[in-house]
């Protein structure tokens, strides 16, 4: 990304989505196959992948060149590159067989035309792997009860579950498999402090899933569907 986002914490621990998402790219990818992770951050999610998936070869592309020293150190052998993920170069990009995009799309200007652009980057068995907040989680409720949106700190875009659904069918691709994460009751440092917190969140996502943390979803591009 070209632009500084505000709340990312470079020393963020390892968060439900990172696990989730680690655990669909190890499902998707084909026996050493290249799994490509745009806006990468501090490497969380490939980390997760490195550990379940010695064999893969992983990428990280960002803007933000300390978020790429910290993914080098924490991921064997990675691959890391500095660049706009909007339109990353396919020179570095390569024949991705998974691209991932956690929590990056809603700090973009055109989170549409990115995501449609990724999805030109695939093979014809390729996946995306996407995370975006969910404009329910009771955290942002409260912000915005507040009158303190969450685009003070980067976020240009924030989805429900239906209003992201037609998001992805306007950038021309299909979902073919969704998860959520947990239901987010307090800030990642508090819920670091007390450990007890997250079995709770993840409890409460059974009873009140529309108030999940973030909408996972893989997909596909809509035009290139098997016979």
């Amino acid at each position: 990304m070209t632009s500084t986002i505000k709340h990312l914490e470079y020393d963020e621990p390892v968060l439900t989505y990172h696990e989730i998402i680690a655990g669909f790219l190890a499902e998707l990818a084909p026996t050493g196959g290249r799994v490509v992770d745009l806006g990468c951050g501090p490497g969380q999610i490939l980390a997760g992948v490195r550990a379940l998936r010695p064999d893969l070869e992983l990428v990280g592309i960002d803007g933000d060149p300390t978020c790429l020293g910290l993914t080098a150190d924490r991921v064997d052998g990675v691959e890391t590159h500095q660049a706009d993920i909007t339109r990353p170069p396919e020179s570095i990009v390569g024949r991705p067989d998974v691209i991932v995009s956690s929590h990056s799309l809603e700090h973009l200007a055109d989170p549409v035309g990115a995501l449609h652009h990724w999805s030109k980057l695939l093979p014809f068995d390729g996946r995306l792997v996407v995370a975006v907040p969910n404009s329910h989680q009771p955290l942002l409720l409260a912000r915005s009860l507040g009158r303190r949106p969450k685009s003070n700190e980067g976020h240009y875009y924030i989805w429900d579950r239906a209003t992201f659904d037609n998001f992805c069918q306007l950038a021309g691709v299909e979902i073919v498999d969704r998860a959520l994460d947990y239901v987010p009751l307090v800030n990642v440092k508090t819920r670091e402090r007390f450990r007890s917190i997250t079995k709770a969140e993840r409890g409460l996502l059974k009873v009140v899933p529309m108030f999940s943390n973030s909408h996972i979803v893989v997909l596909r591009p809509a035009d290139r569907r098997a016979d």
